[in-house]
């Protein structure tokens, strides 16, 4: 199928347009979309939650493993004005490109111009953005991420995430059920993110948690019928070590694939 990129703006102004008459004749009114007949449940709203919930789950298991690397600021450039190390841009995965600068400290909590053995905690800022190319759509994300990993200290082979991160979320996707449109925004929360080394043998978080904050509007079309709709969801990621997650939104429960980002209502 041809696929669309398309930001969640520009597809709520496309489908607003529509709404409007401008997709088809004046005269005829039976074409223009109508809100009669559509039938949006909880399941609609959520929907768009687990939507943007995944994309950002999965960029941000992508940002912790570039992180959590033997040697994290390895290819980074230690910026003395600041006593960071800039790292170059990577890409996720999920397609998102992902310009992070860390920070290290030793045991006293001194910042540090290099990462030893020493080392006992290390902070990752993080911009993310990019779309995401999915079977049935497009995303559109940006966001930014204040994480700090503590565990370090000697050689030790788990580190453990505490942190933050907001974002946006443009999304245009057709399912069996619809298409669907989204515009969204989140906040974050990282506690106890535990990963383990290699990360080569440990792709997947042990265990902790991600929960998000996600609000915004969506637009849903169901055969000739369109709705706006409001989102307002609280959604929790449990890590488990594994790459399918259990992922509740609000008082509905998913699998989340890590690999896919791909979520399916159990």
């Amino acid at each position: 199928m041809k696929r669309f990129v398309i930001s969640a703006g520009t597809a709520a102004l496309a489908v607003a347009i529509c709404t409007l008459g401008a997709c088809g004749t004046s005269e005829n009114a039976a074409t223009q979309p109508t809100t009669a007949n559509l039938q949006v449940s909880a399941v609609d709203s959520a929907l768009i939650a687990v939507h943007a919930s995944a994309d950002a789950t999965v960029a941000d298991v992508g940002t912790l493993n570039a992180s959590t690397a033997t040697d994290p600021g390895n290819g980074c450039t230690f910026n003395p004005a600041d006593g960071r190390f800039d790292c170059p841009p990577m890409i996720n995965a999920n397609g998102v490109t992902v310009t992070r600068s860390l920070a290290f400290f030793d045991t006293t909590g001194t910042l540090m111009n290099h990462f030893d053995s020493t080392t006992a905690s290390m902070n990752v800022q993080a911009i993310l953005s990019g779309v995401v190319i999915t079977a049935a759509g497009a995303d559109t994300v940006n966001g930014t991420r204040n994480l700090t990993a503590t565990g370090l200290f000697g050689h030790n082979t788990t580190r453990t995430w505490n942190g933050s991160g907001n974002g946006t979320h443009g999304a245009f996707w057709v399912d069996s059920a619809a298409s669907r449109t989204a515009d969204v925004s989140y906040s974050s929360i990282f506690t106890n993110v535990v990963v383990a080394l290699p990360r080569s043998a440990n792709p997947y978080p042990v265990s902790g948690t991600i929960s998000r904050a996600v609000t915004g509007t969506g637009v849903v079309t169901k055969g000739d019928s369109t709705r706006t709709i409001s989102i307002s969801r609280s959604v929790l990621i449990t890590f488990n070590g594994t790459e399918f997650v259990p992922m509740t939104v609000g008082n509905e429960s998913y699998t989340l694939d890590l690999a896919t980002g791909k979520a399916v209502k159990n």
